[in-house]
């Protein structure tokens, strides 16, 4: 399992922000065939987040796997690890998980990919996709970048596939 790292102990590049529709849960897709709950959803998606709060006891622990993936071209790179990571602030502050991390190649391009968990304290008030490892003022080019959550269905079906 990752580690989860605070994230003033890092030098991140944001890469982009995960969709909030990625990570809360809406309504089944029976009930968005009626207006007014599709709409209803939609708001709720466009709304601000609540602005973070302190740790209490009535907060419940929210549990949440993603798989990522990224293929990055990182120019004038040489013996250089690069890292993907996926950032997330909940009500006890903002924290990192790495996702995977490799050395660059002589063709300064490479993939980095993994399923990370992230336990947030409430619902995340943001997910975000970034690199660690660049130096101040070094060009990053992301050629593709995906970030989703992986669902119990799926996760429970792998394991009945697997001998």
């Amino acid at each position: 399992m990752n580690e989860k790292i605070p994230t003033k102990f890092l030098k991140l590049k944001k890469l982009a922000d995960v969709p909030r529709a990625e990570y809360i849960d809406g309504p089944p897709a029976k009930e968005l065939r009626d207006a007014s709950k599709r709409k209803s959803f939609l708001g709720m998606l466009r709304k601000t987040p609540k602005p973070v709060e302190s740790v209490s006891s009535g907060h419940r622990l929210v549990s949440l796997t993603f798989n990522a993936a990224a293929w990055m071209r990182v120019p004038d790179s040489t013996q250089q690890t690069v890292s993907l990571v996926i950032c997330y602030k909940d009500r006890s502050g903002e924290y990192a998980m790495v996702v995977d991390e490799a050395d660059i190649s002589v063709d300064y391009s490479l993939m980095l990919s993994g399923c990370v968990t992230i336990e947030s304290i409430g619902m995340p008030e943001y997910i975000r996709a970034c690199c660690a490892g660049l130096s101040e003022g070094q060009l990053t080019f992301v050629d593709e970048l995906h970030v989703q959550k992986v669902s119990a269905e799926s996760t429970s079906s792998d394991r009945l596939k697997t001998a």
